[in-house]
């Protein structure tokens, strides 16, 4: 029997919502990589296989939404879920990120409750 947390991985480069993510997170059993910038996100998602991916758009280095093309257009992690996390509002911002493949979006300030419900909706937890 496999008693490994499932694995979330997450990029955002807000420190505040980082710590009360992942602190949530952890608290509900699943085990969290973070990344601060969009540098080496696929990489990370090829080498870990994570259940879902929470994604910021305006990451430092690389922007969520080319992060975004590059995970729906590789066959080995095009699967996984990508809730985008945001504060830009942007209507068509947002429906070109459900276009490439995003399953839903959270906009910041956000609600955990409402982030946790989406996150439990997506990985099937």
């Amino acid at each position: 029997m496999n008693n490994t947390p499932p694995q979330i991985l997450l990029a955002e480069d807000n420190e505040i919502a980082k710590r009360i993510i992942v602190h949530k997170l952890e608290s509900e059993n699943y085990s969290v990589v973070h990344l601060a910038t969009g540098e080496n996100v696929v990489e990370t998602v090829l080498a870990i296989k994570p259940l879902l991916i929470i994604l910021d758009l305006l990451l430092p280095v690389r922007n969520g939404l080319t992060i975004l093309r590059d995970l729906k257009s590789n066959p080995l992690c095009s699967g996984i879920p990508v809730i985008i996390f945001t504060t830009n509002n942007n209507e068509e911002m947002l429906k070109k990120a459900l276009e490439l493949g995003a399953v839903d979006y959270i906009l910041k300030p956000f609600s955990i409750s409402e982030m946790m419900a989406k996150i439990k909706k997506y990985s099937n937890t």
